[in-house]
């Protein structure tokens, strides 16, 4: 009977053990099918390069290739899930080698791979002319930035012609001149460039003039060369190519599973550091090449898929972003509160294109990456002492150093508004970097005061040409003014400088070259250089309300000359005791506004007199 309970608990133990062995051989297998299948995949894509490489490397006829336009976007919904942004590999189906295709997808990967992560071997097209022994091409390290898209000025033939359209059925998608082993695509803006998928190489040249395509691809070869020698190549890597004006070749690598460019060669680029100082450590250096990467992306977005994790991570940012924006008044953010909200609703659009070769998609994710790293760049994110207020200088400020006696003595003539101008550009203008959702919101605050200066200075000369017109105040029989009407001209010319800088100014600044970042930066620079350094432009903002100022002190001060000598004693006693406490009414937000109170003076006051008088009393009785 007690043999019961025992076979009965080690029936137990077995069915257990069975089951744990059966999930264990679910695991194995699972595991052998999936690096199994990843493992052919891989022989068998590098076999289709091999013999993709070889058939054309034959096809050395510029006739027998035909370039196409935009390629058509394949169906993604039976492939693997997408992780970086690499270049999609043109697929094998049409009777053009590249028309209608497109690569593998590009993806994102969370882990940071090594560039030298794994050996891979650098393509180099056997029909691509030995140009670069000559000695013609010369090779420069560049940054995506320097990409002169937006800045070649291409201009149209003002000749108009009618464009005769052939018979029968096409859909007119191939260019009118193509070039062999070249794609043609569209970038969403409009731009068009060129990708050869043998060199994986962009480029944003005009490859139709010139024999330039040749060109091209011997700086590409030379290049890969470059890399190959180095060891720095790796699966995902593209290469861009720009011809500079010198005449000299730009060339950049980018790695998609590290999100880097890079060069086979040591590199010190002033584009890439962005005008940032201080920058020492090799993790600070990486947001910067970070965010040329995704400026490449935005460059070249087509034939790329969005992975999941880069939107998740894009709309984290922006949320962080935003909650921050509302919590803080100096938050690091390079938009504003409605520009943020503006944007996660952009990002929860794009998030329908996940896993799409969708090339507005990529675009936008692209753009809002390079602003964002660019940002972390310059706010040494994860340095030791980052910028962490909107408003925190990261070297030695020189708003500290007490100001020169003429600032001090313009302060006081200019009734501190300069002071406090000065502090708002400071604000704005941190590091020689503009915060530019405070400069957008410190212009707004300027237009509005401007806008009610002049409103008071048109005013003010109303005013003024109205008093002189009373009879008595000026009389042109004779050939001295009076004091009155001295003191009148001076307000009316204060008023008048009021209307007109306050014009001018206004004109200044909604002027087009002060709405972008980079213009805001240019501007501020210039004024750096001034005799007053930054402060000059604080002297010039405060122009409007210190000349409006002056011009009402000087009618108040005619028209207290008209009252005292023109008025009798018995209307002095009413009129004095009425203009002393409109003065002290007047001027008590003055003095209150720097600080100086009339009861505290009082106060003191009274404290000296008590002290005076002990030691008065001391005396005596001594």
């Amino acid at each position: 009977m007690a043999s019961l309970p025992l076979q009965k608990f080690v029936l137990q133990k077995l069915v257990t053990f069975i089951k744990h062995l059966k999930l264990l051989k679910s695991a194995v297998i699972l595991w052998i099918r999936q690096h199994v299948i990843t493992l052919l995949r891989r022989l068998l894509h590098g076999i289709s390069d091999k013999h993709d490489n070889h058939l054309l490397g034959q096809r050395s006829s510029v006739d027998r290739i035909m370039g196409a336009t935009q390629p058509a976007v394949g169906d993604t919904q039976n492939q693997t899930s997408v992780t970086t942004l690499v270049v999609r590999h043109p697929r094998r189906e049409d009777t053009y080698p590249f028309q209608n295709r497109v690569g593998s997808p590009l993806a994102f990967p969370s882990a940071q791979v090594p560039m030298d992560h794994q050996p891979h071997s650098v393509q180099i097209s056997s029909a691509v002319p030995n140009v670069h022994q000559s000695g013609v091409i010369n090779l420069r390290p560049i940054v995506a930035s320097q990409i002169g898209r937006y800045d070649r000025n291409i201009t149209q033939s003002k000749i108009f012609h009618v464009f005769e359209v052939s018979p029968g059925l096409d859909n007119f998608t191939k260019s009118s001149t193509t070039v062999a082993n070249w794609l043609q695509l569209t970038h969403p803006e409009g731009a068009r460039f060129f990708f050869n998928p043998l060199q994986k190489v962009f480029t944003d040249q005009n490859i139709l003039e010139n024999n330039l395509a040749f060109e091209i691809l011997a700086a590409a070869e030379q290049a890969n060369q470059k890399a190959a020698e180095s060891g720095r190549v790796c699966s995902t890597m593209e290469l861009a190519i720009e011809k500079l004006s010198e005449g000299n070749f730009g060339y950049y690598f980018v790695d998609h599973d590290a999100r880097i460019i890079f060069w086979p060669e040591t590199v010190q680029s002033r584009e890439l550091m962005n005008h940032v100082r201080g920058v020492t450590d090799r993790s600070h250096i990486r947001y910067a090449l970070e965010a040329q990467y995704w400026k490449h992306c935005t460059l070249f977005p087509n034939m790329r898929a969005l992975p999941e994790q880069v939107v998740d991570h894009l709309r984290d940012i922006i949320t962080y972003a935003h909650a921050e924006s509302i919590t803080s008044q100096t938050s690091l953010s390079p938009f504003d509160l409605d520009e943020l909200s503006n944007m996660l609703i952009v990002v929860e659009h794009v998030k329908d294109n996940i896993e799409k070769a969708n090339e507005h998609s990529v675009c936008i994710v692209a753009r809002y990456m390079d602003m964002f790293f660019r940002a972390k760049f310059v706010n040494f994110c994860g340095q030791l002492g980052a910028r962490l207020d909107a408003d925190q200088s990261l070297y030695d400020s020189d708003s500290k150093k007490p100001k020169p006696i003429l600032v001090r003595i313009l302060n006081i003539a200019l009734f501190n508004s300069p002071h406090i101008h000065s502090e708002s550009i400071h604000n704005v203008w941190v590091d020689n970097t503009v915060v530019k959702p405070r400069w957008k919101k410190f212009i707004s605050q300027l237009n509005s005061e401007w806008s009610s200066f002049t409103v008071f200075s048109t005013v003010m000369l109303a005013v003024d040409v109205s008093f002189l017109a009373v009879p008595g105040v000026d009389d042109p029989s004779t050939q001295s003014r009076s004091a009155v009407t001295i003191v009148i001209f001076l307000s009316t010319l204060c008023a008048m400088g009021s209307l007109v800088i306050s014009l001018v100014l206004a004109g200044q600044v909604s002027n087009s070259r002060r709405s972008s970042a980079g213009s805001v930066a240019n501007f501020m620079t210039s004024m750096s250089k001034s005799f007053l350094g930054i402060e000059s432009l604080a002297f010039m903002l405060s122009l409007p309300f210190a000349l409006l100022i002056w011009g009402m002190i000087f009618f108040a001060i005619g028209l207290s000359i008209l009252i005292f000598y023109t008025t009798d004693i018995v209307a002095l006693t009413v009129v004095i005791p009425i203009w002393v406490v409109v003065v002290l009414l007047t001027t008590w937000p003055v003095f209150a506004a720097n600080n100086f109170h009339i009861s505290d003076v009082a106060m003191r006051a009274v404290e000296s007199w008590k002290d005076i008088i002990k030691h008065m009393i001391i005396i005596r009785r001594r």
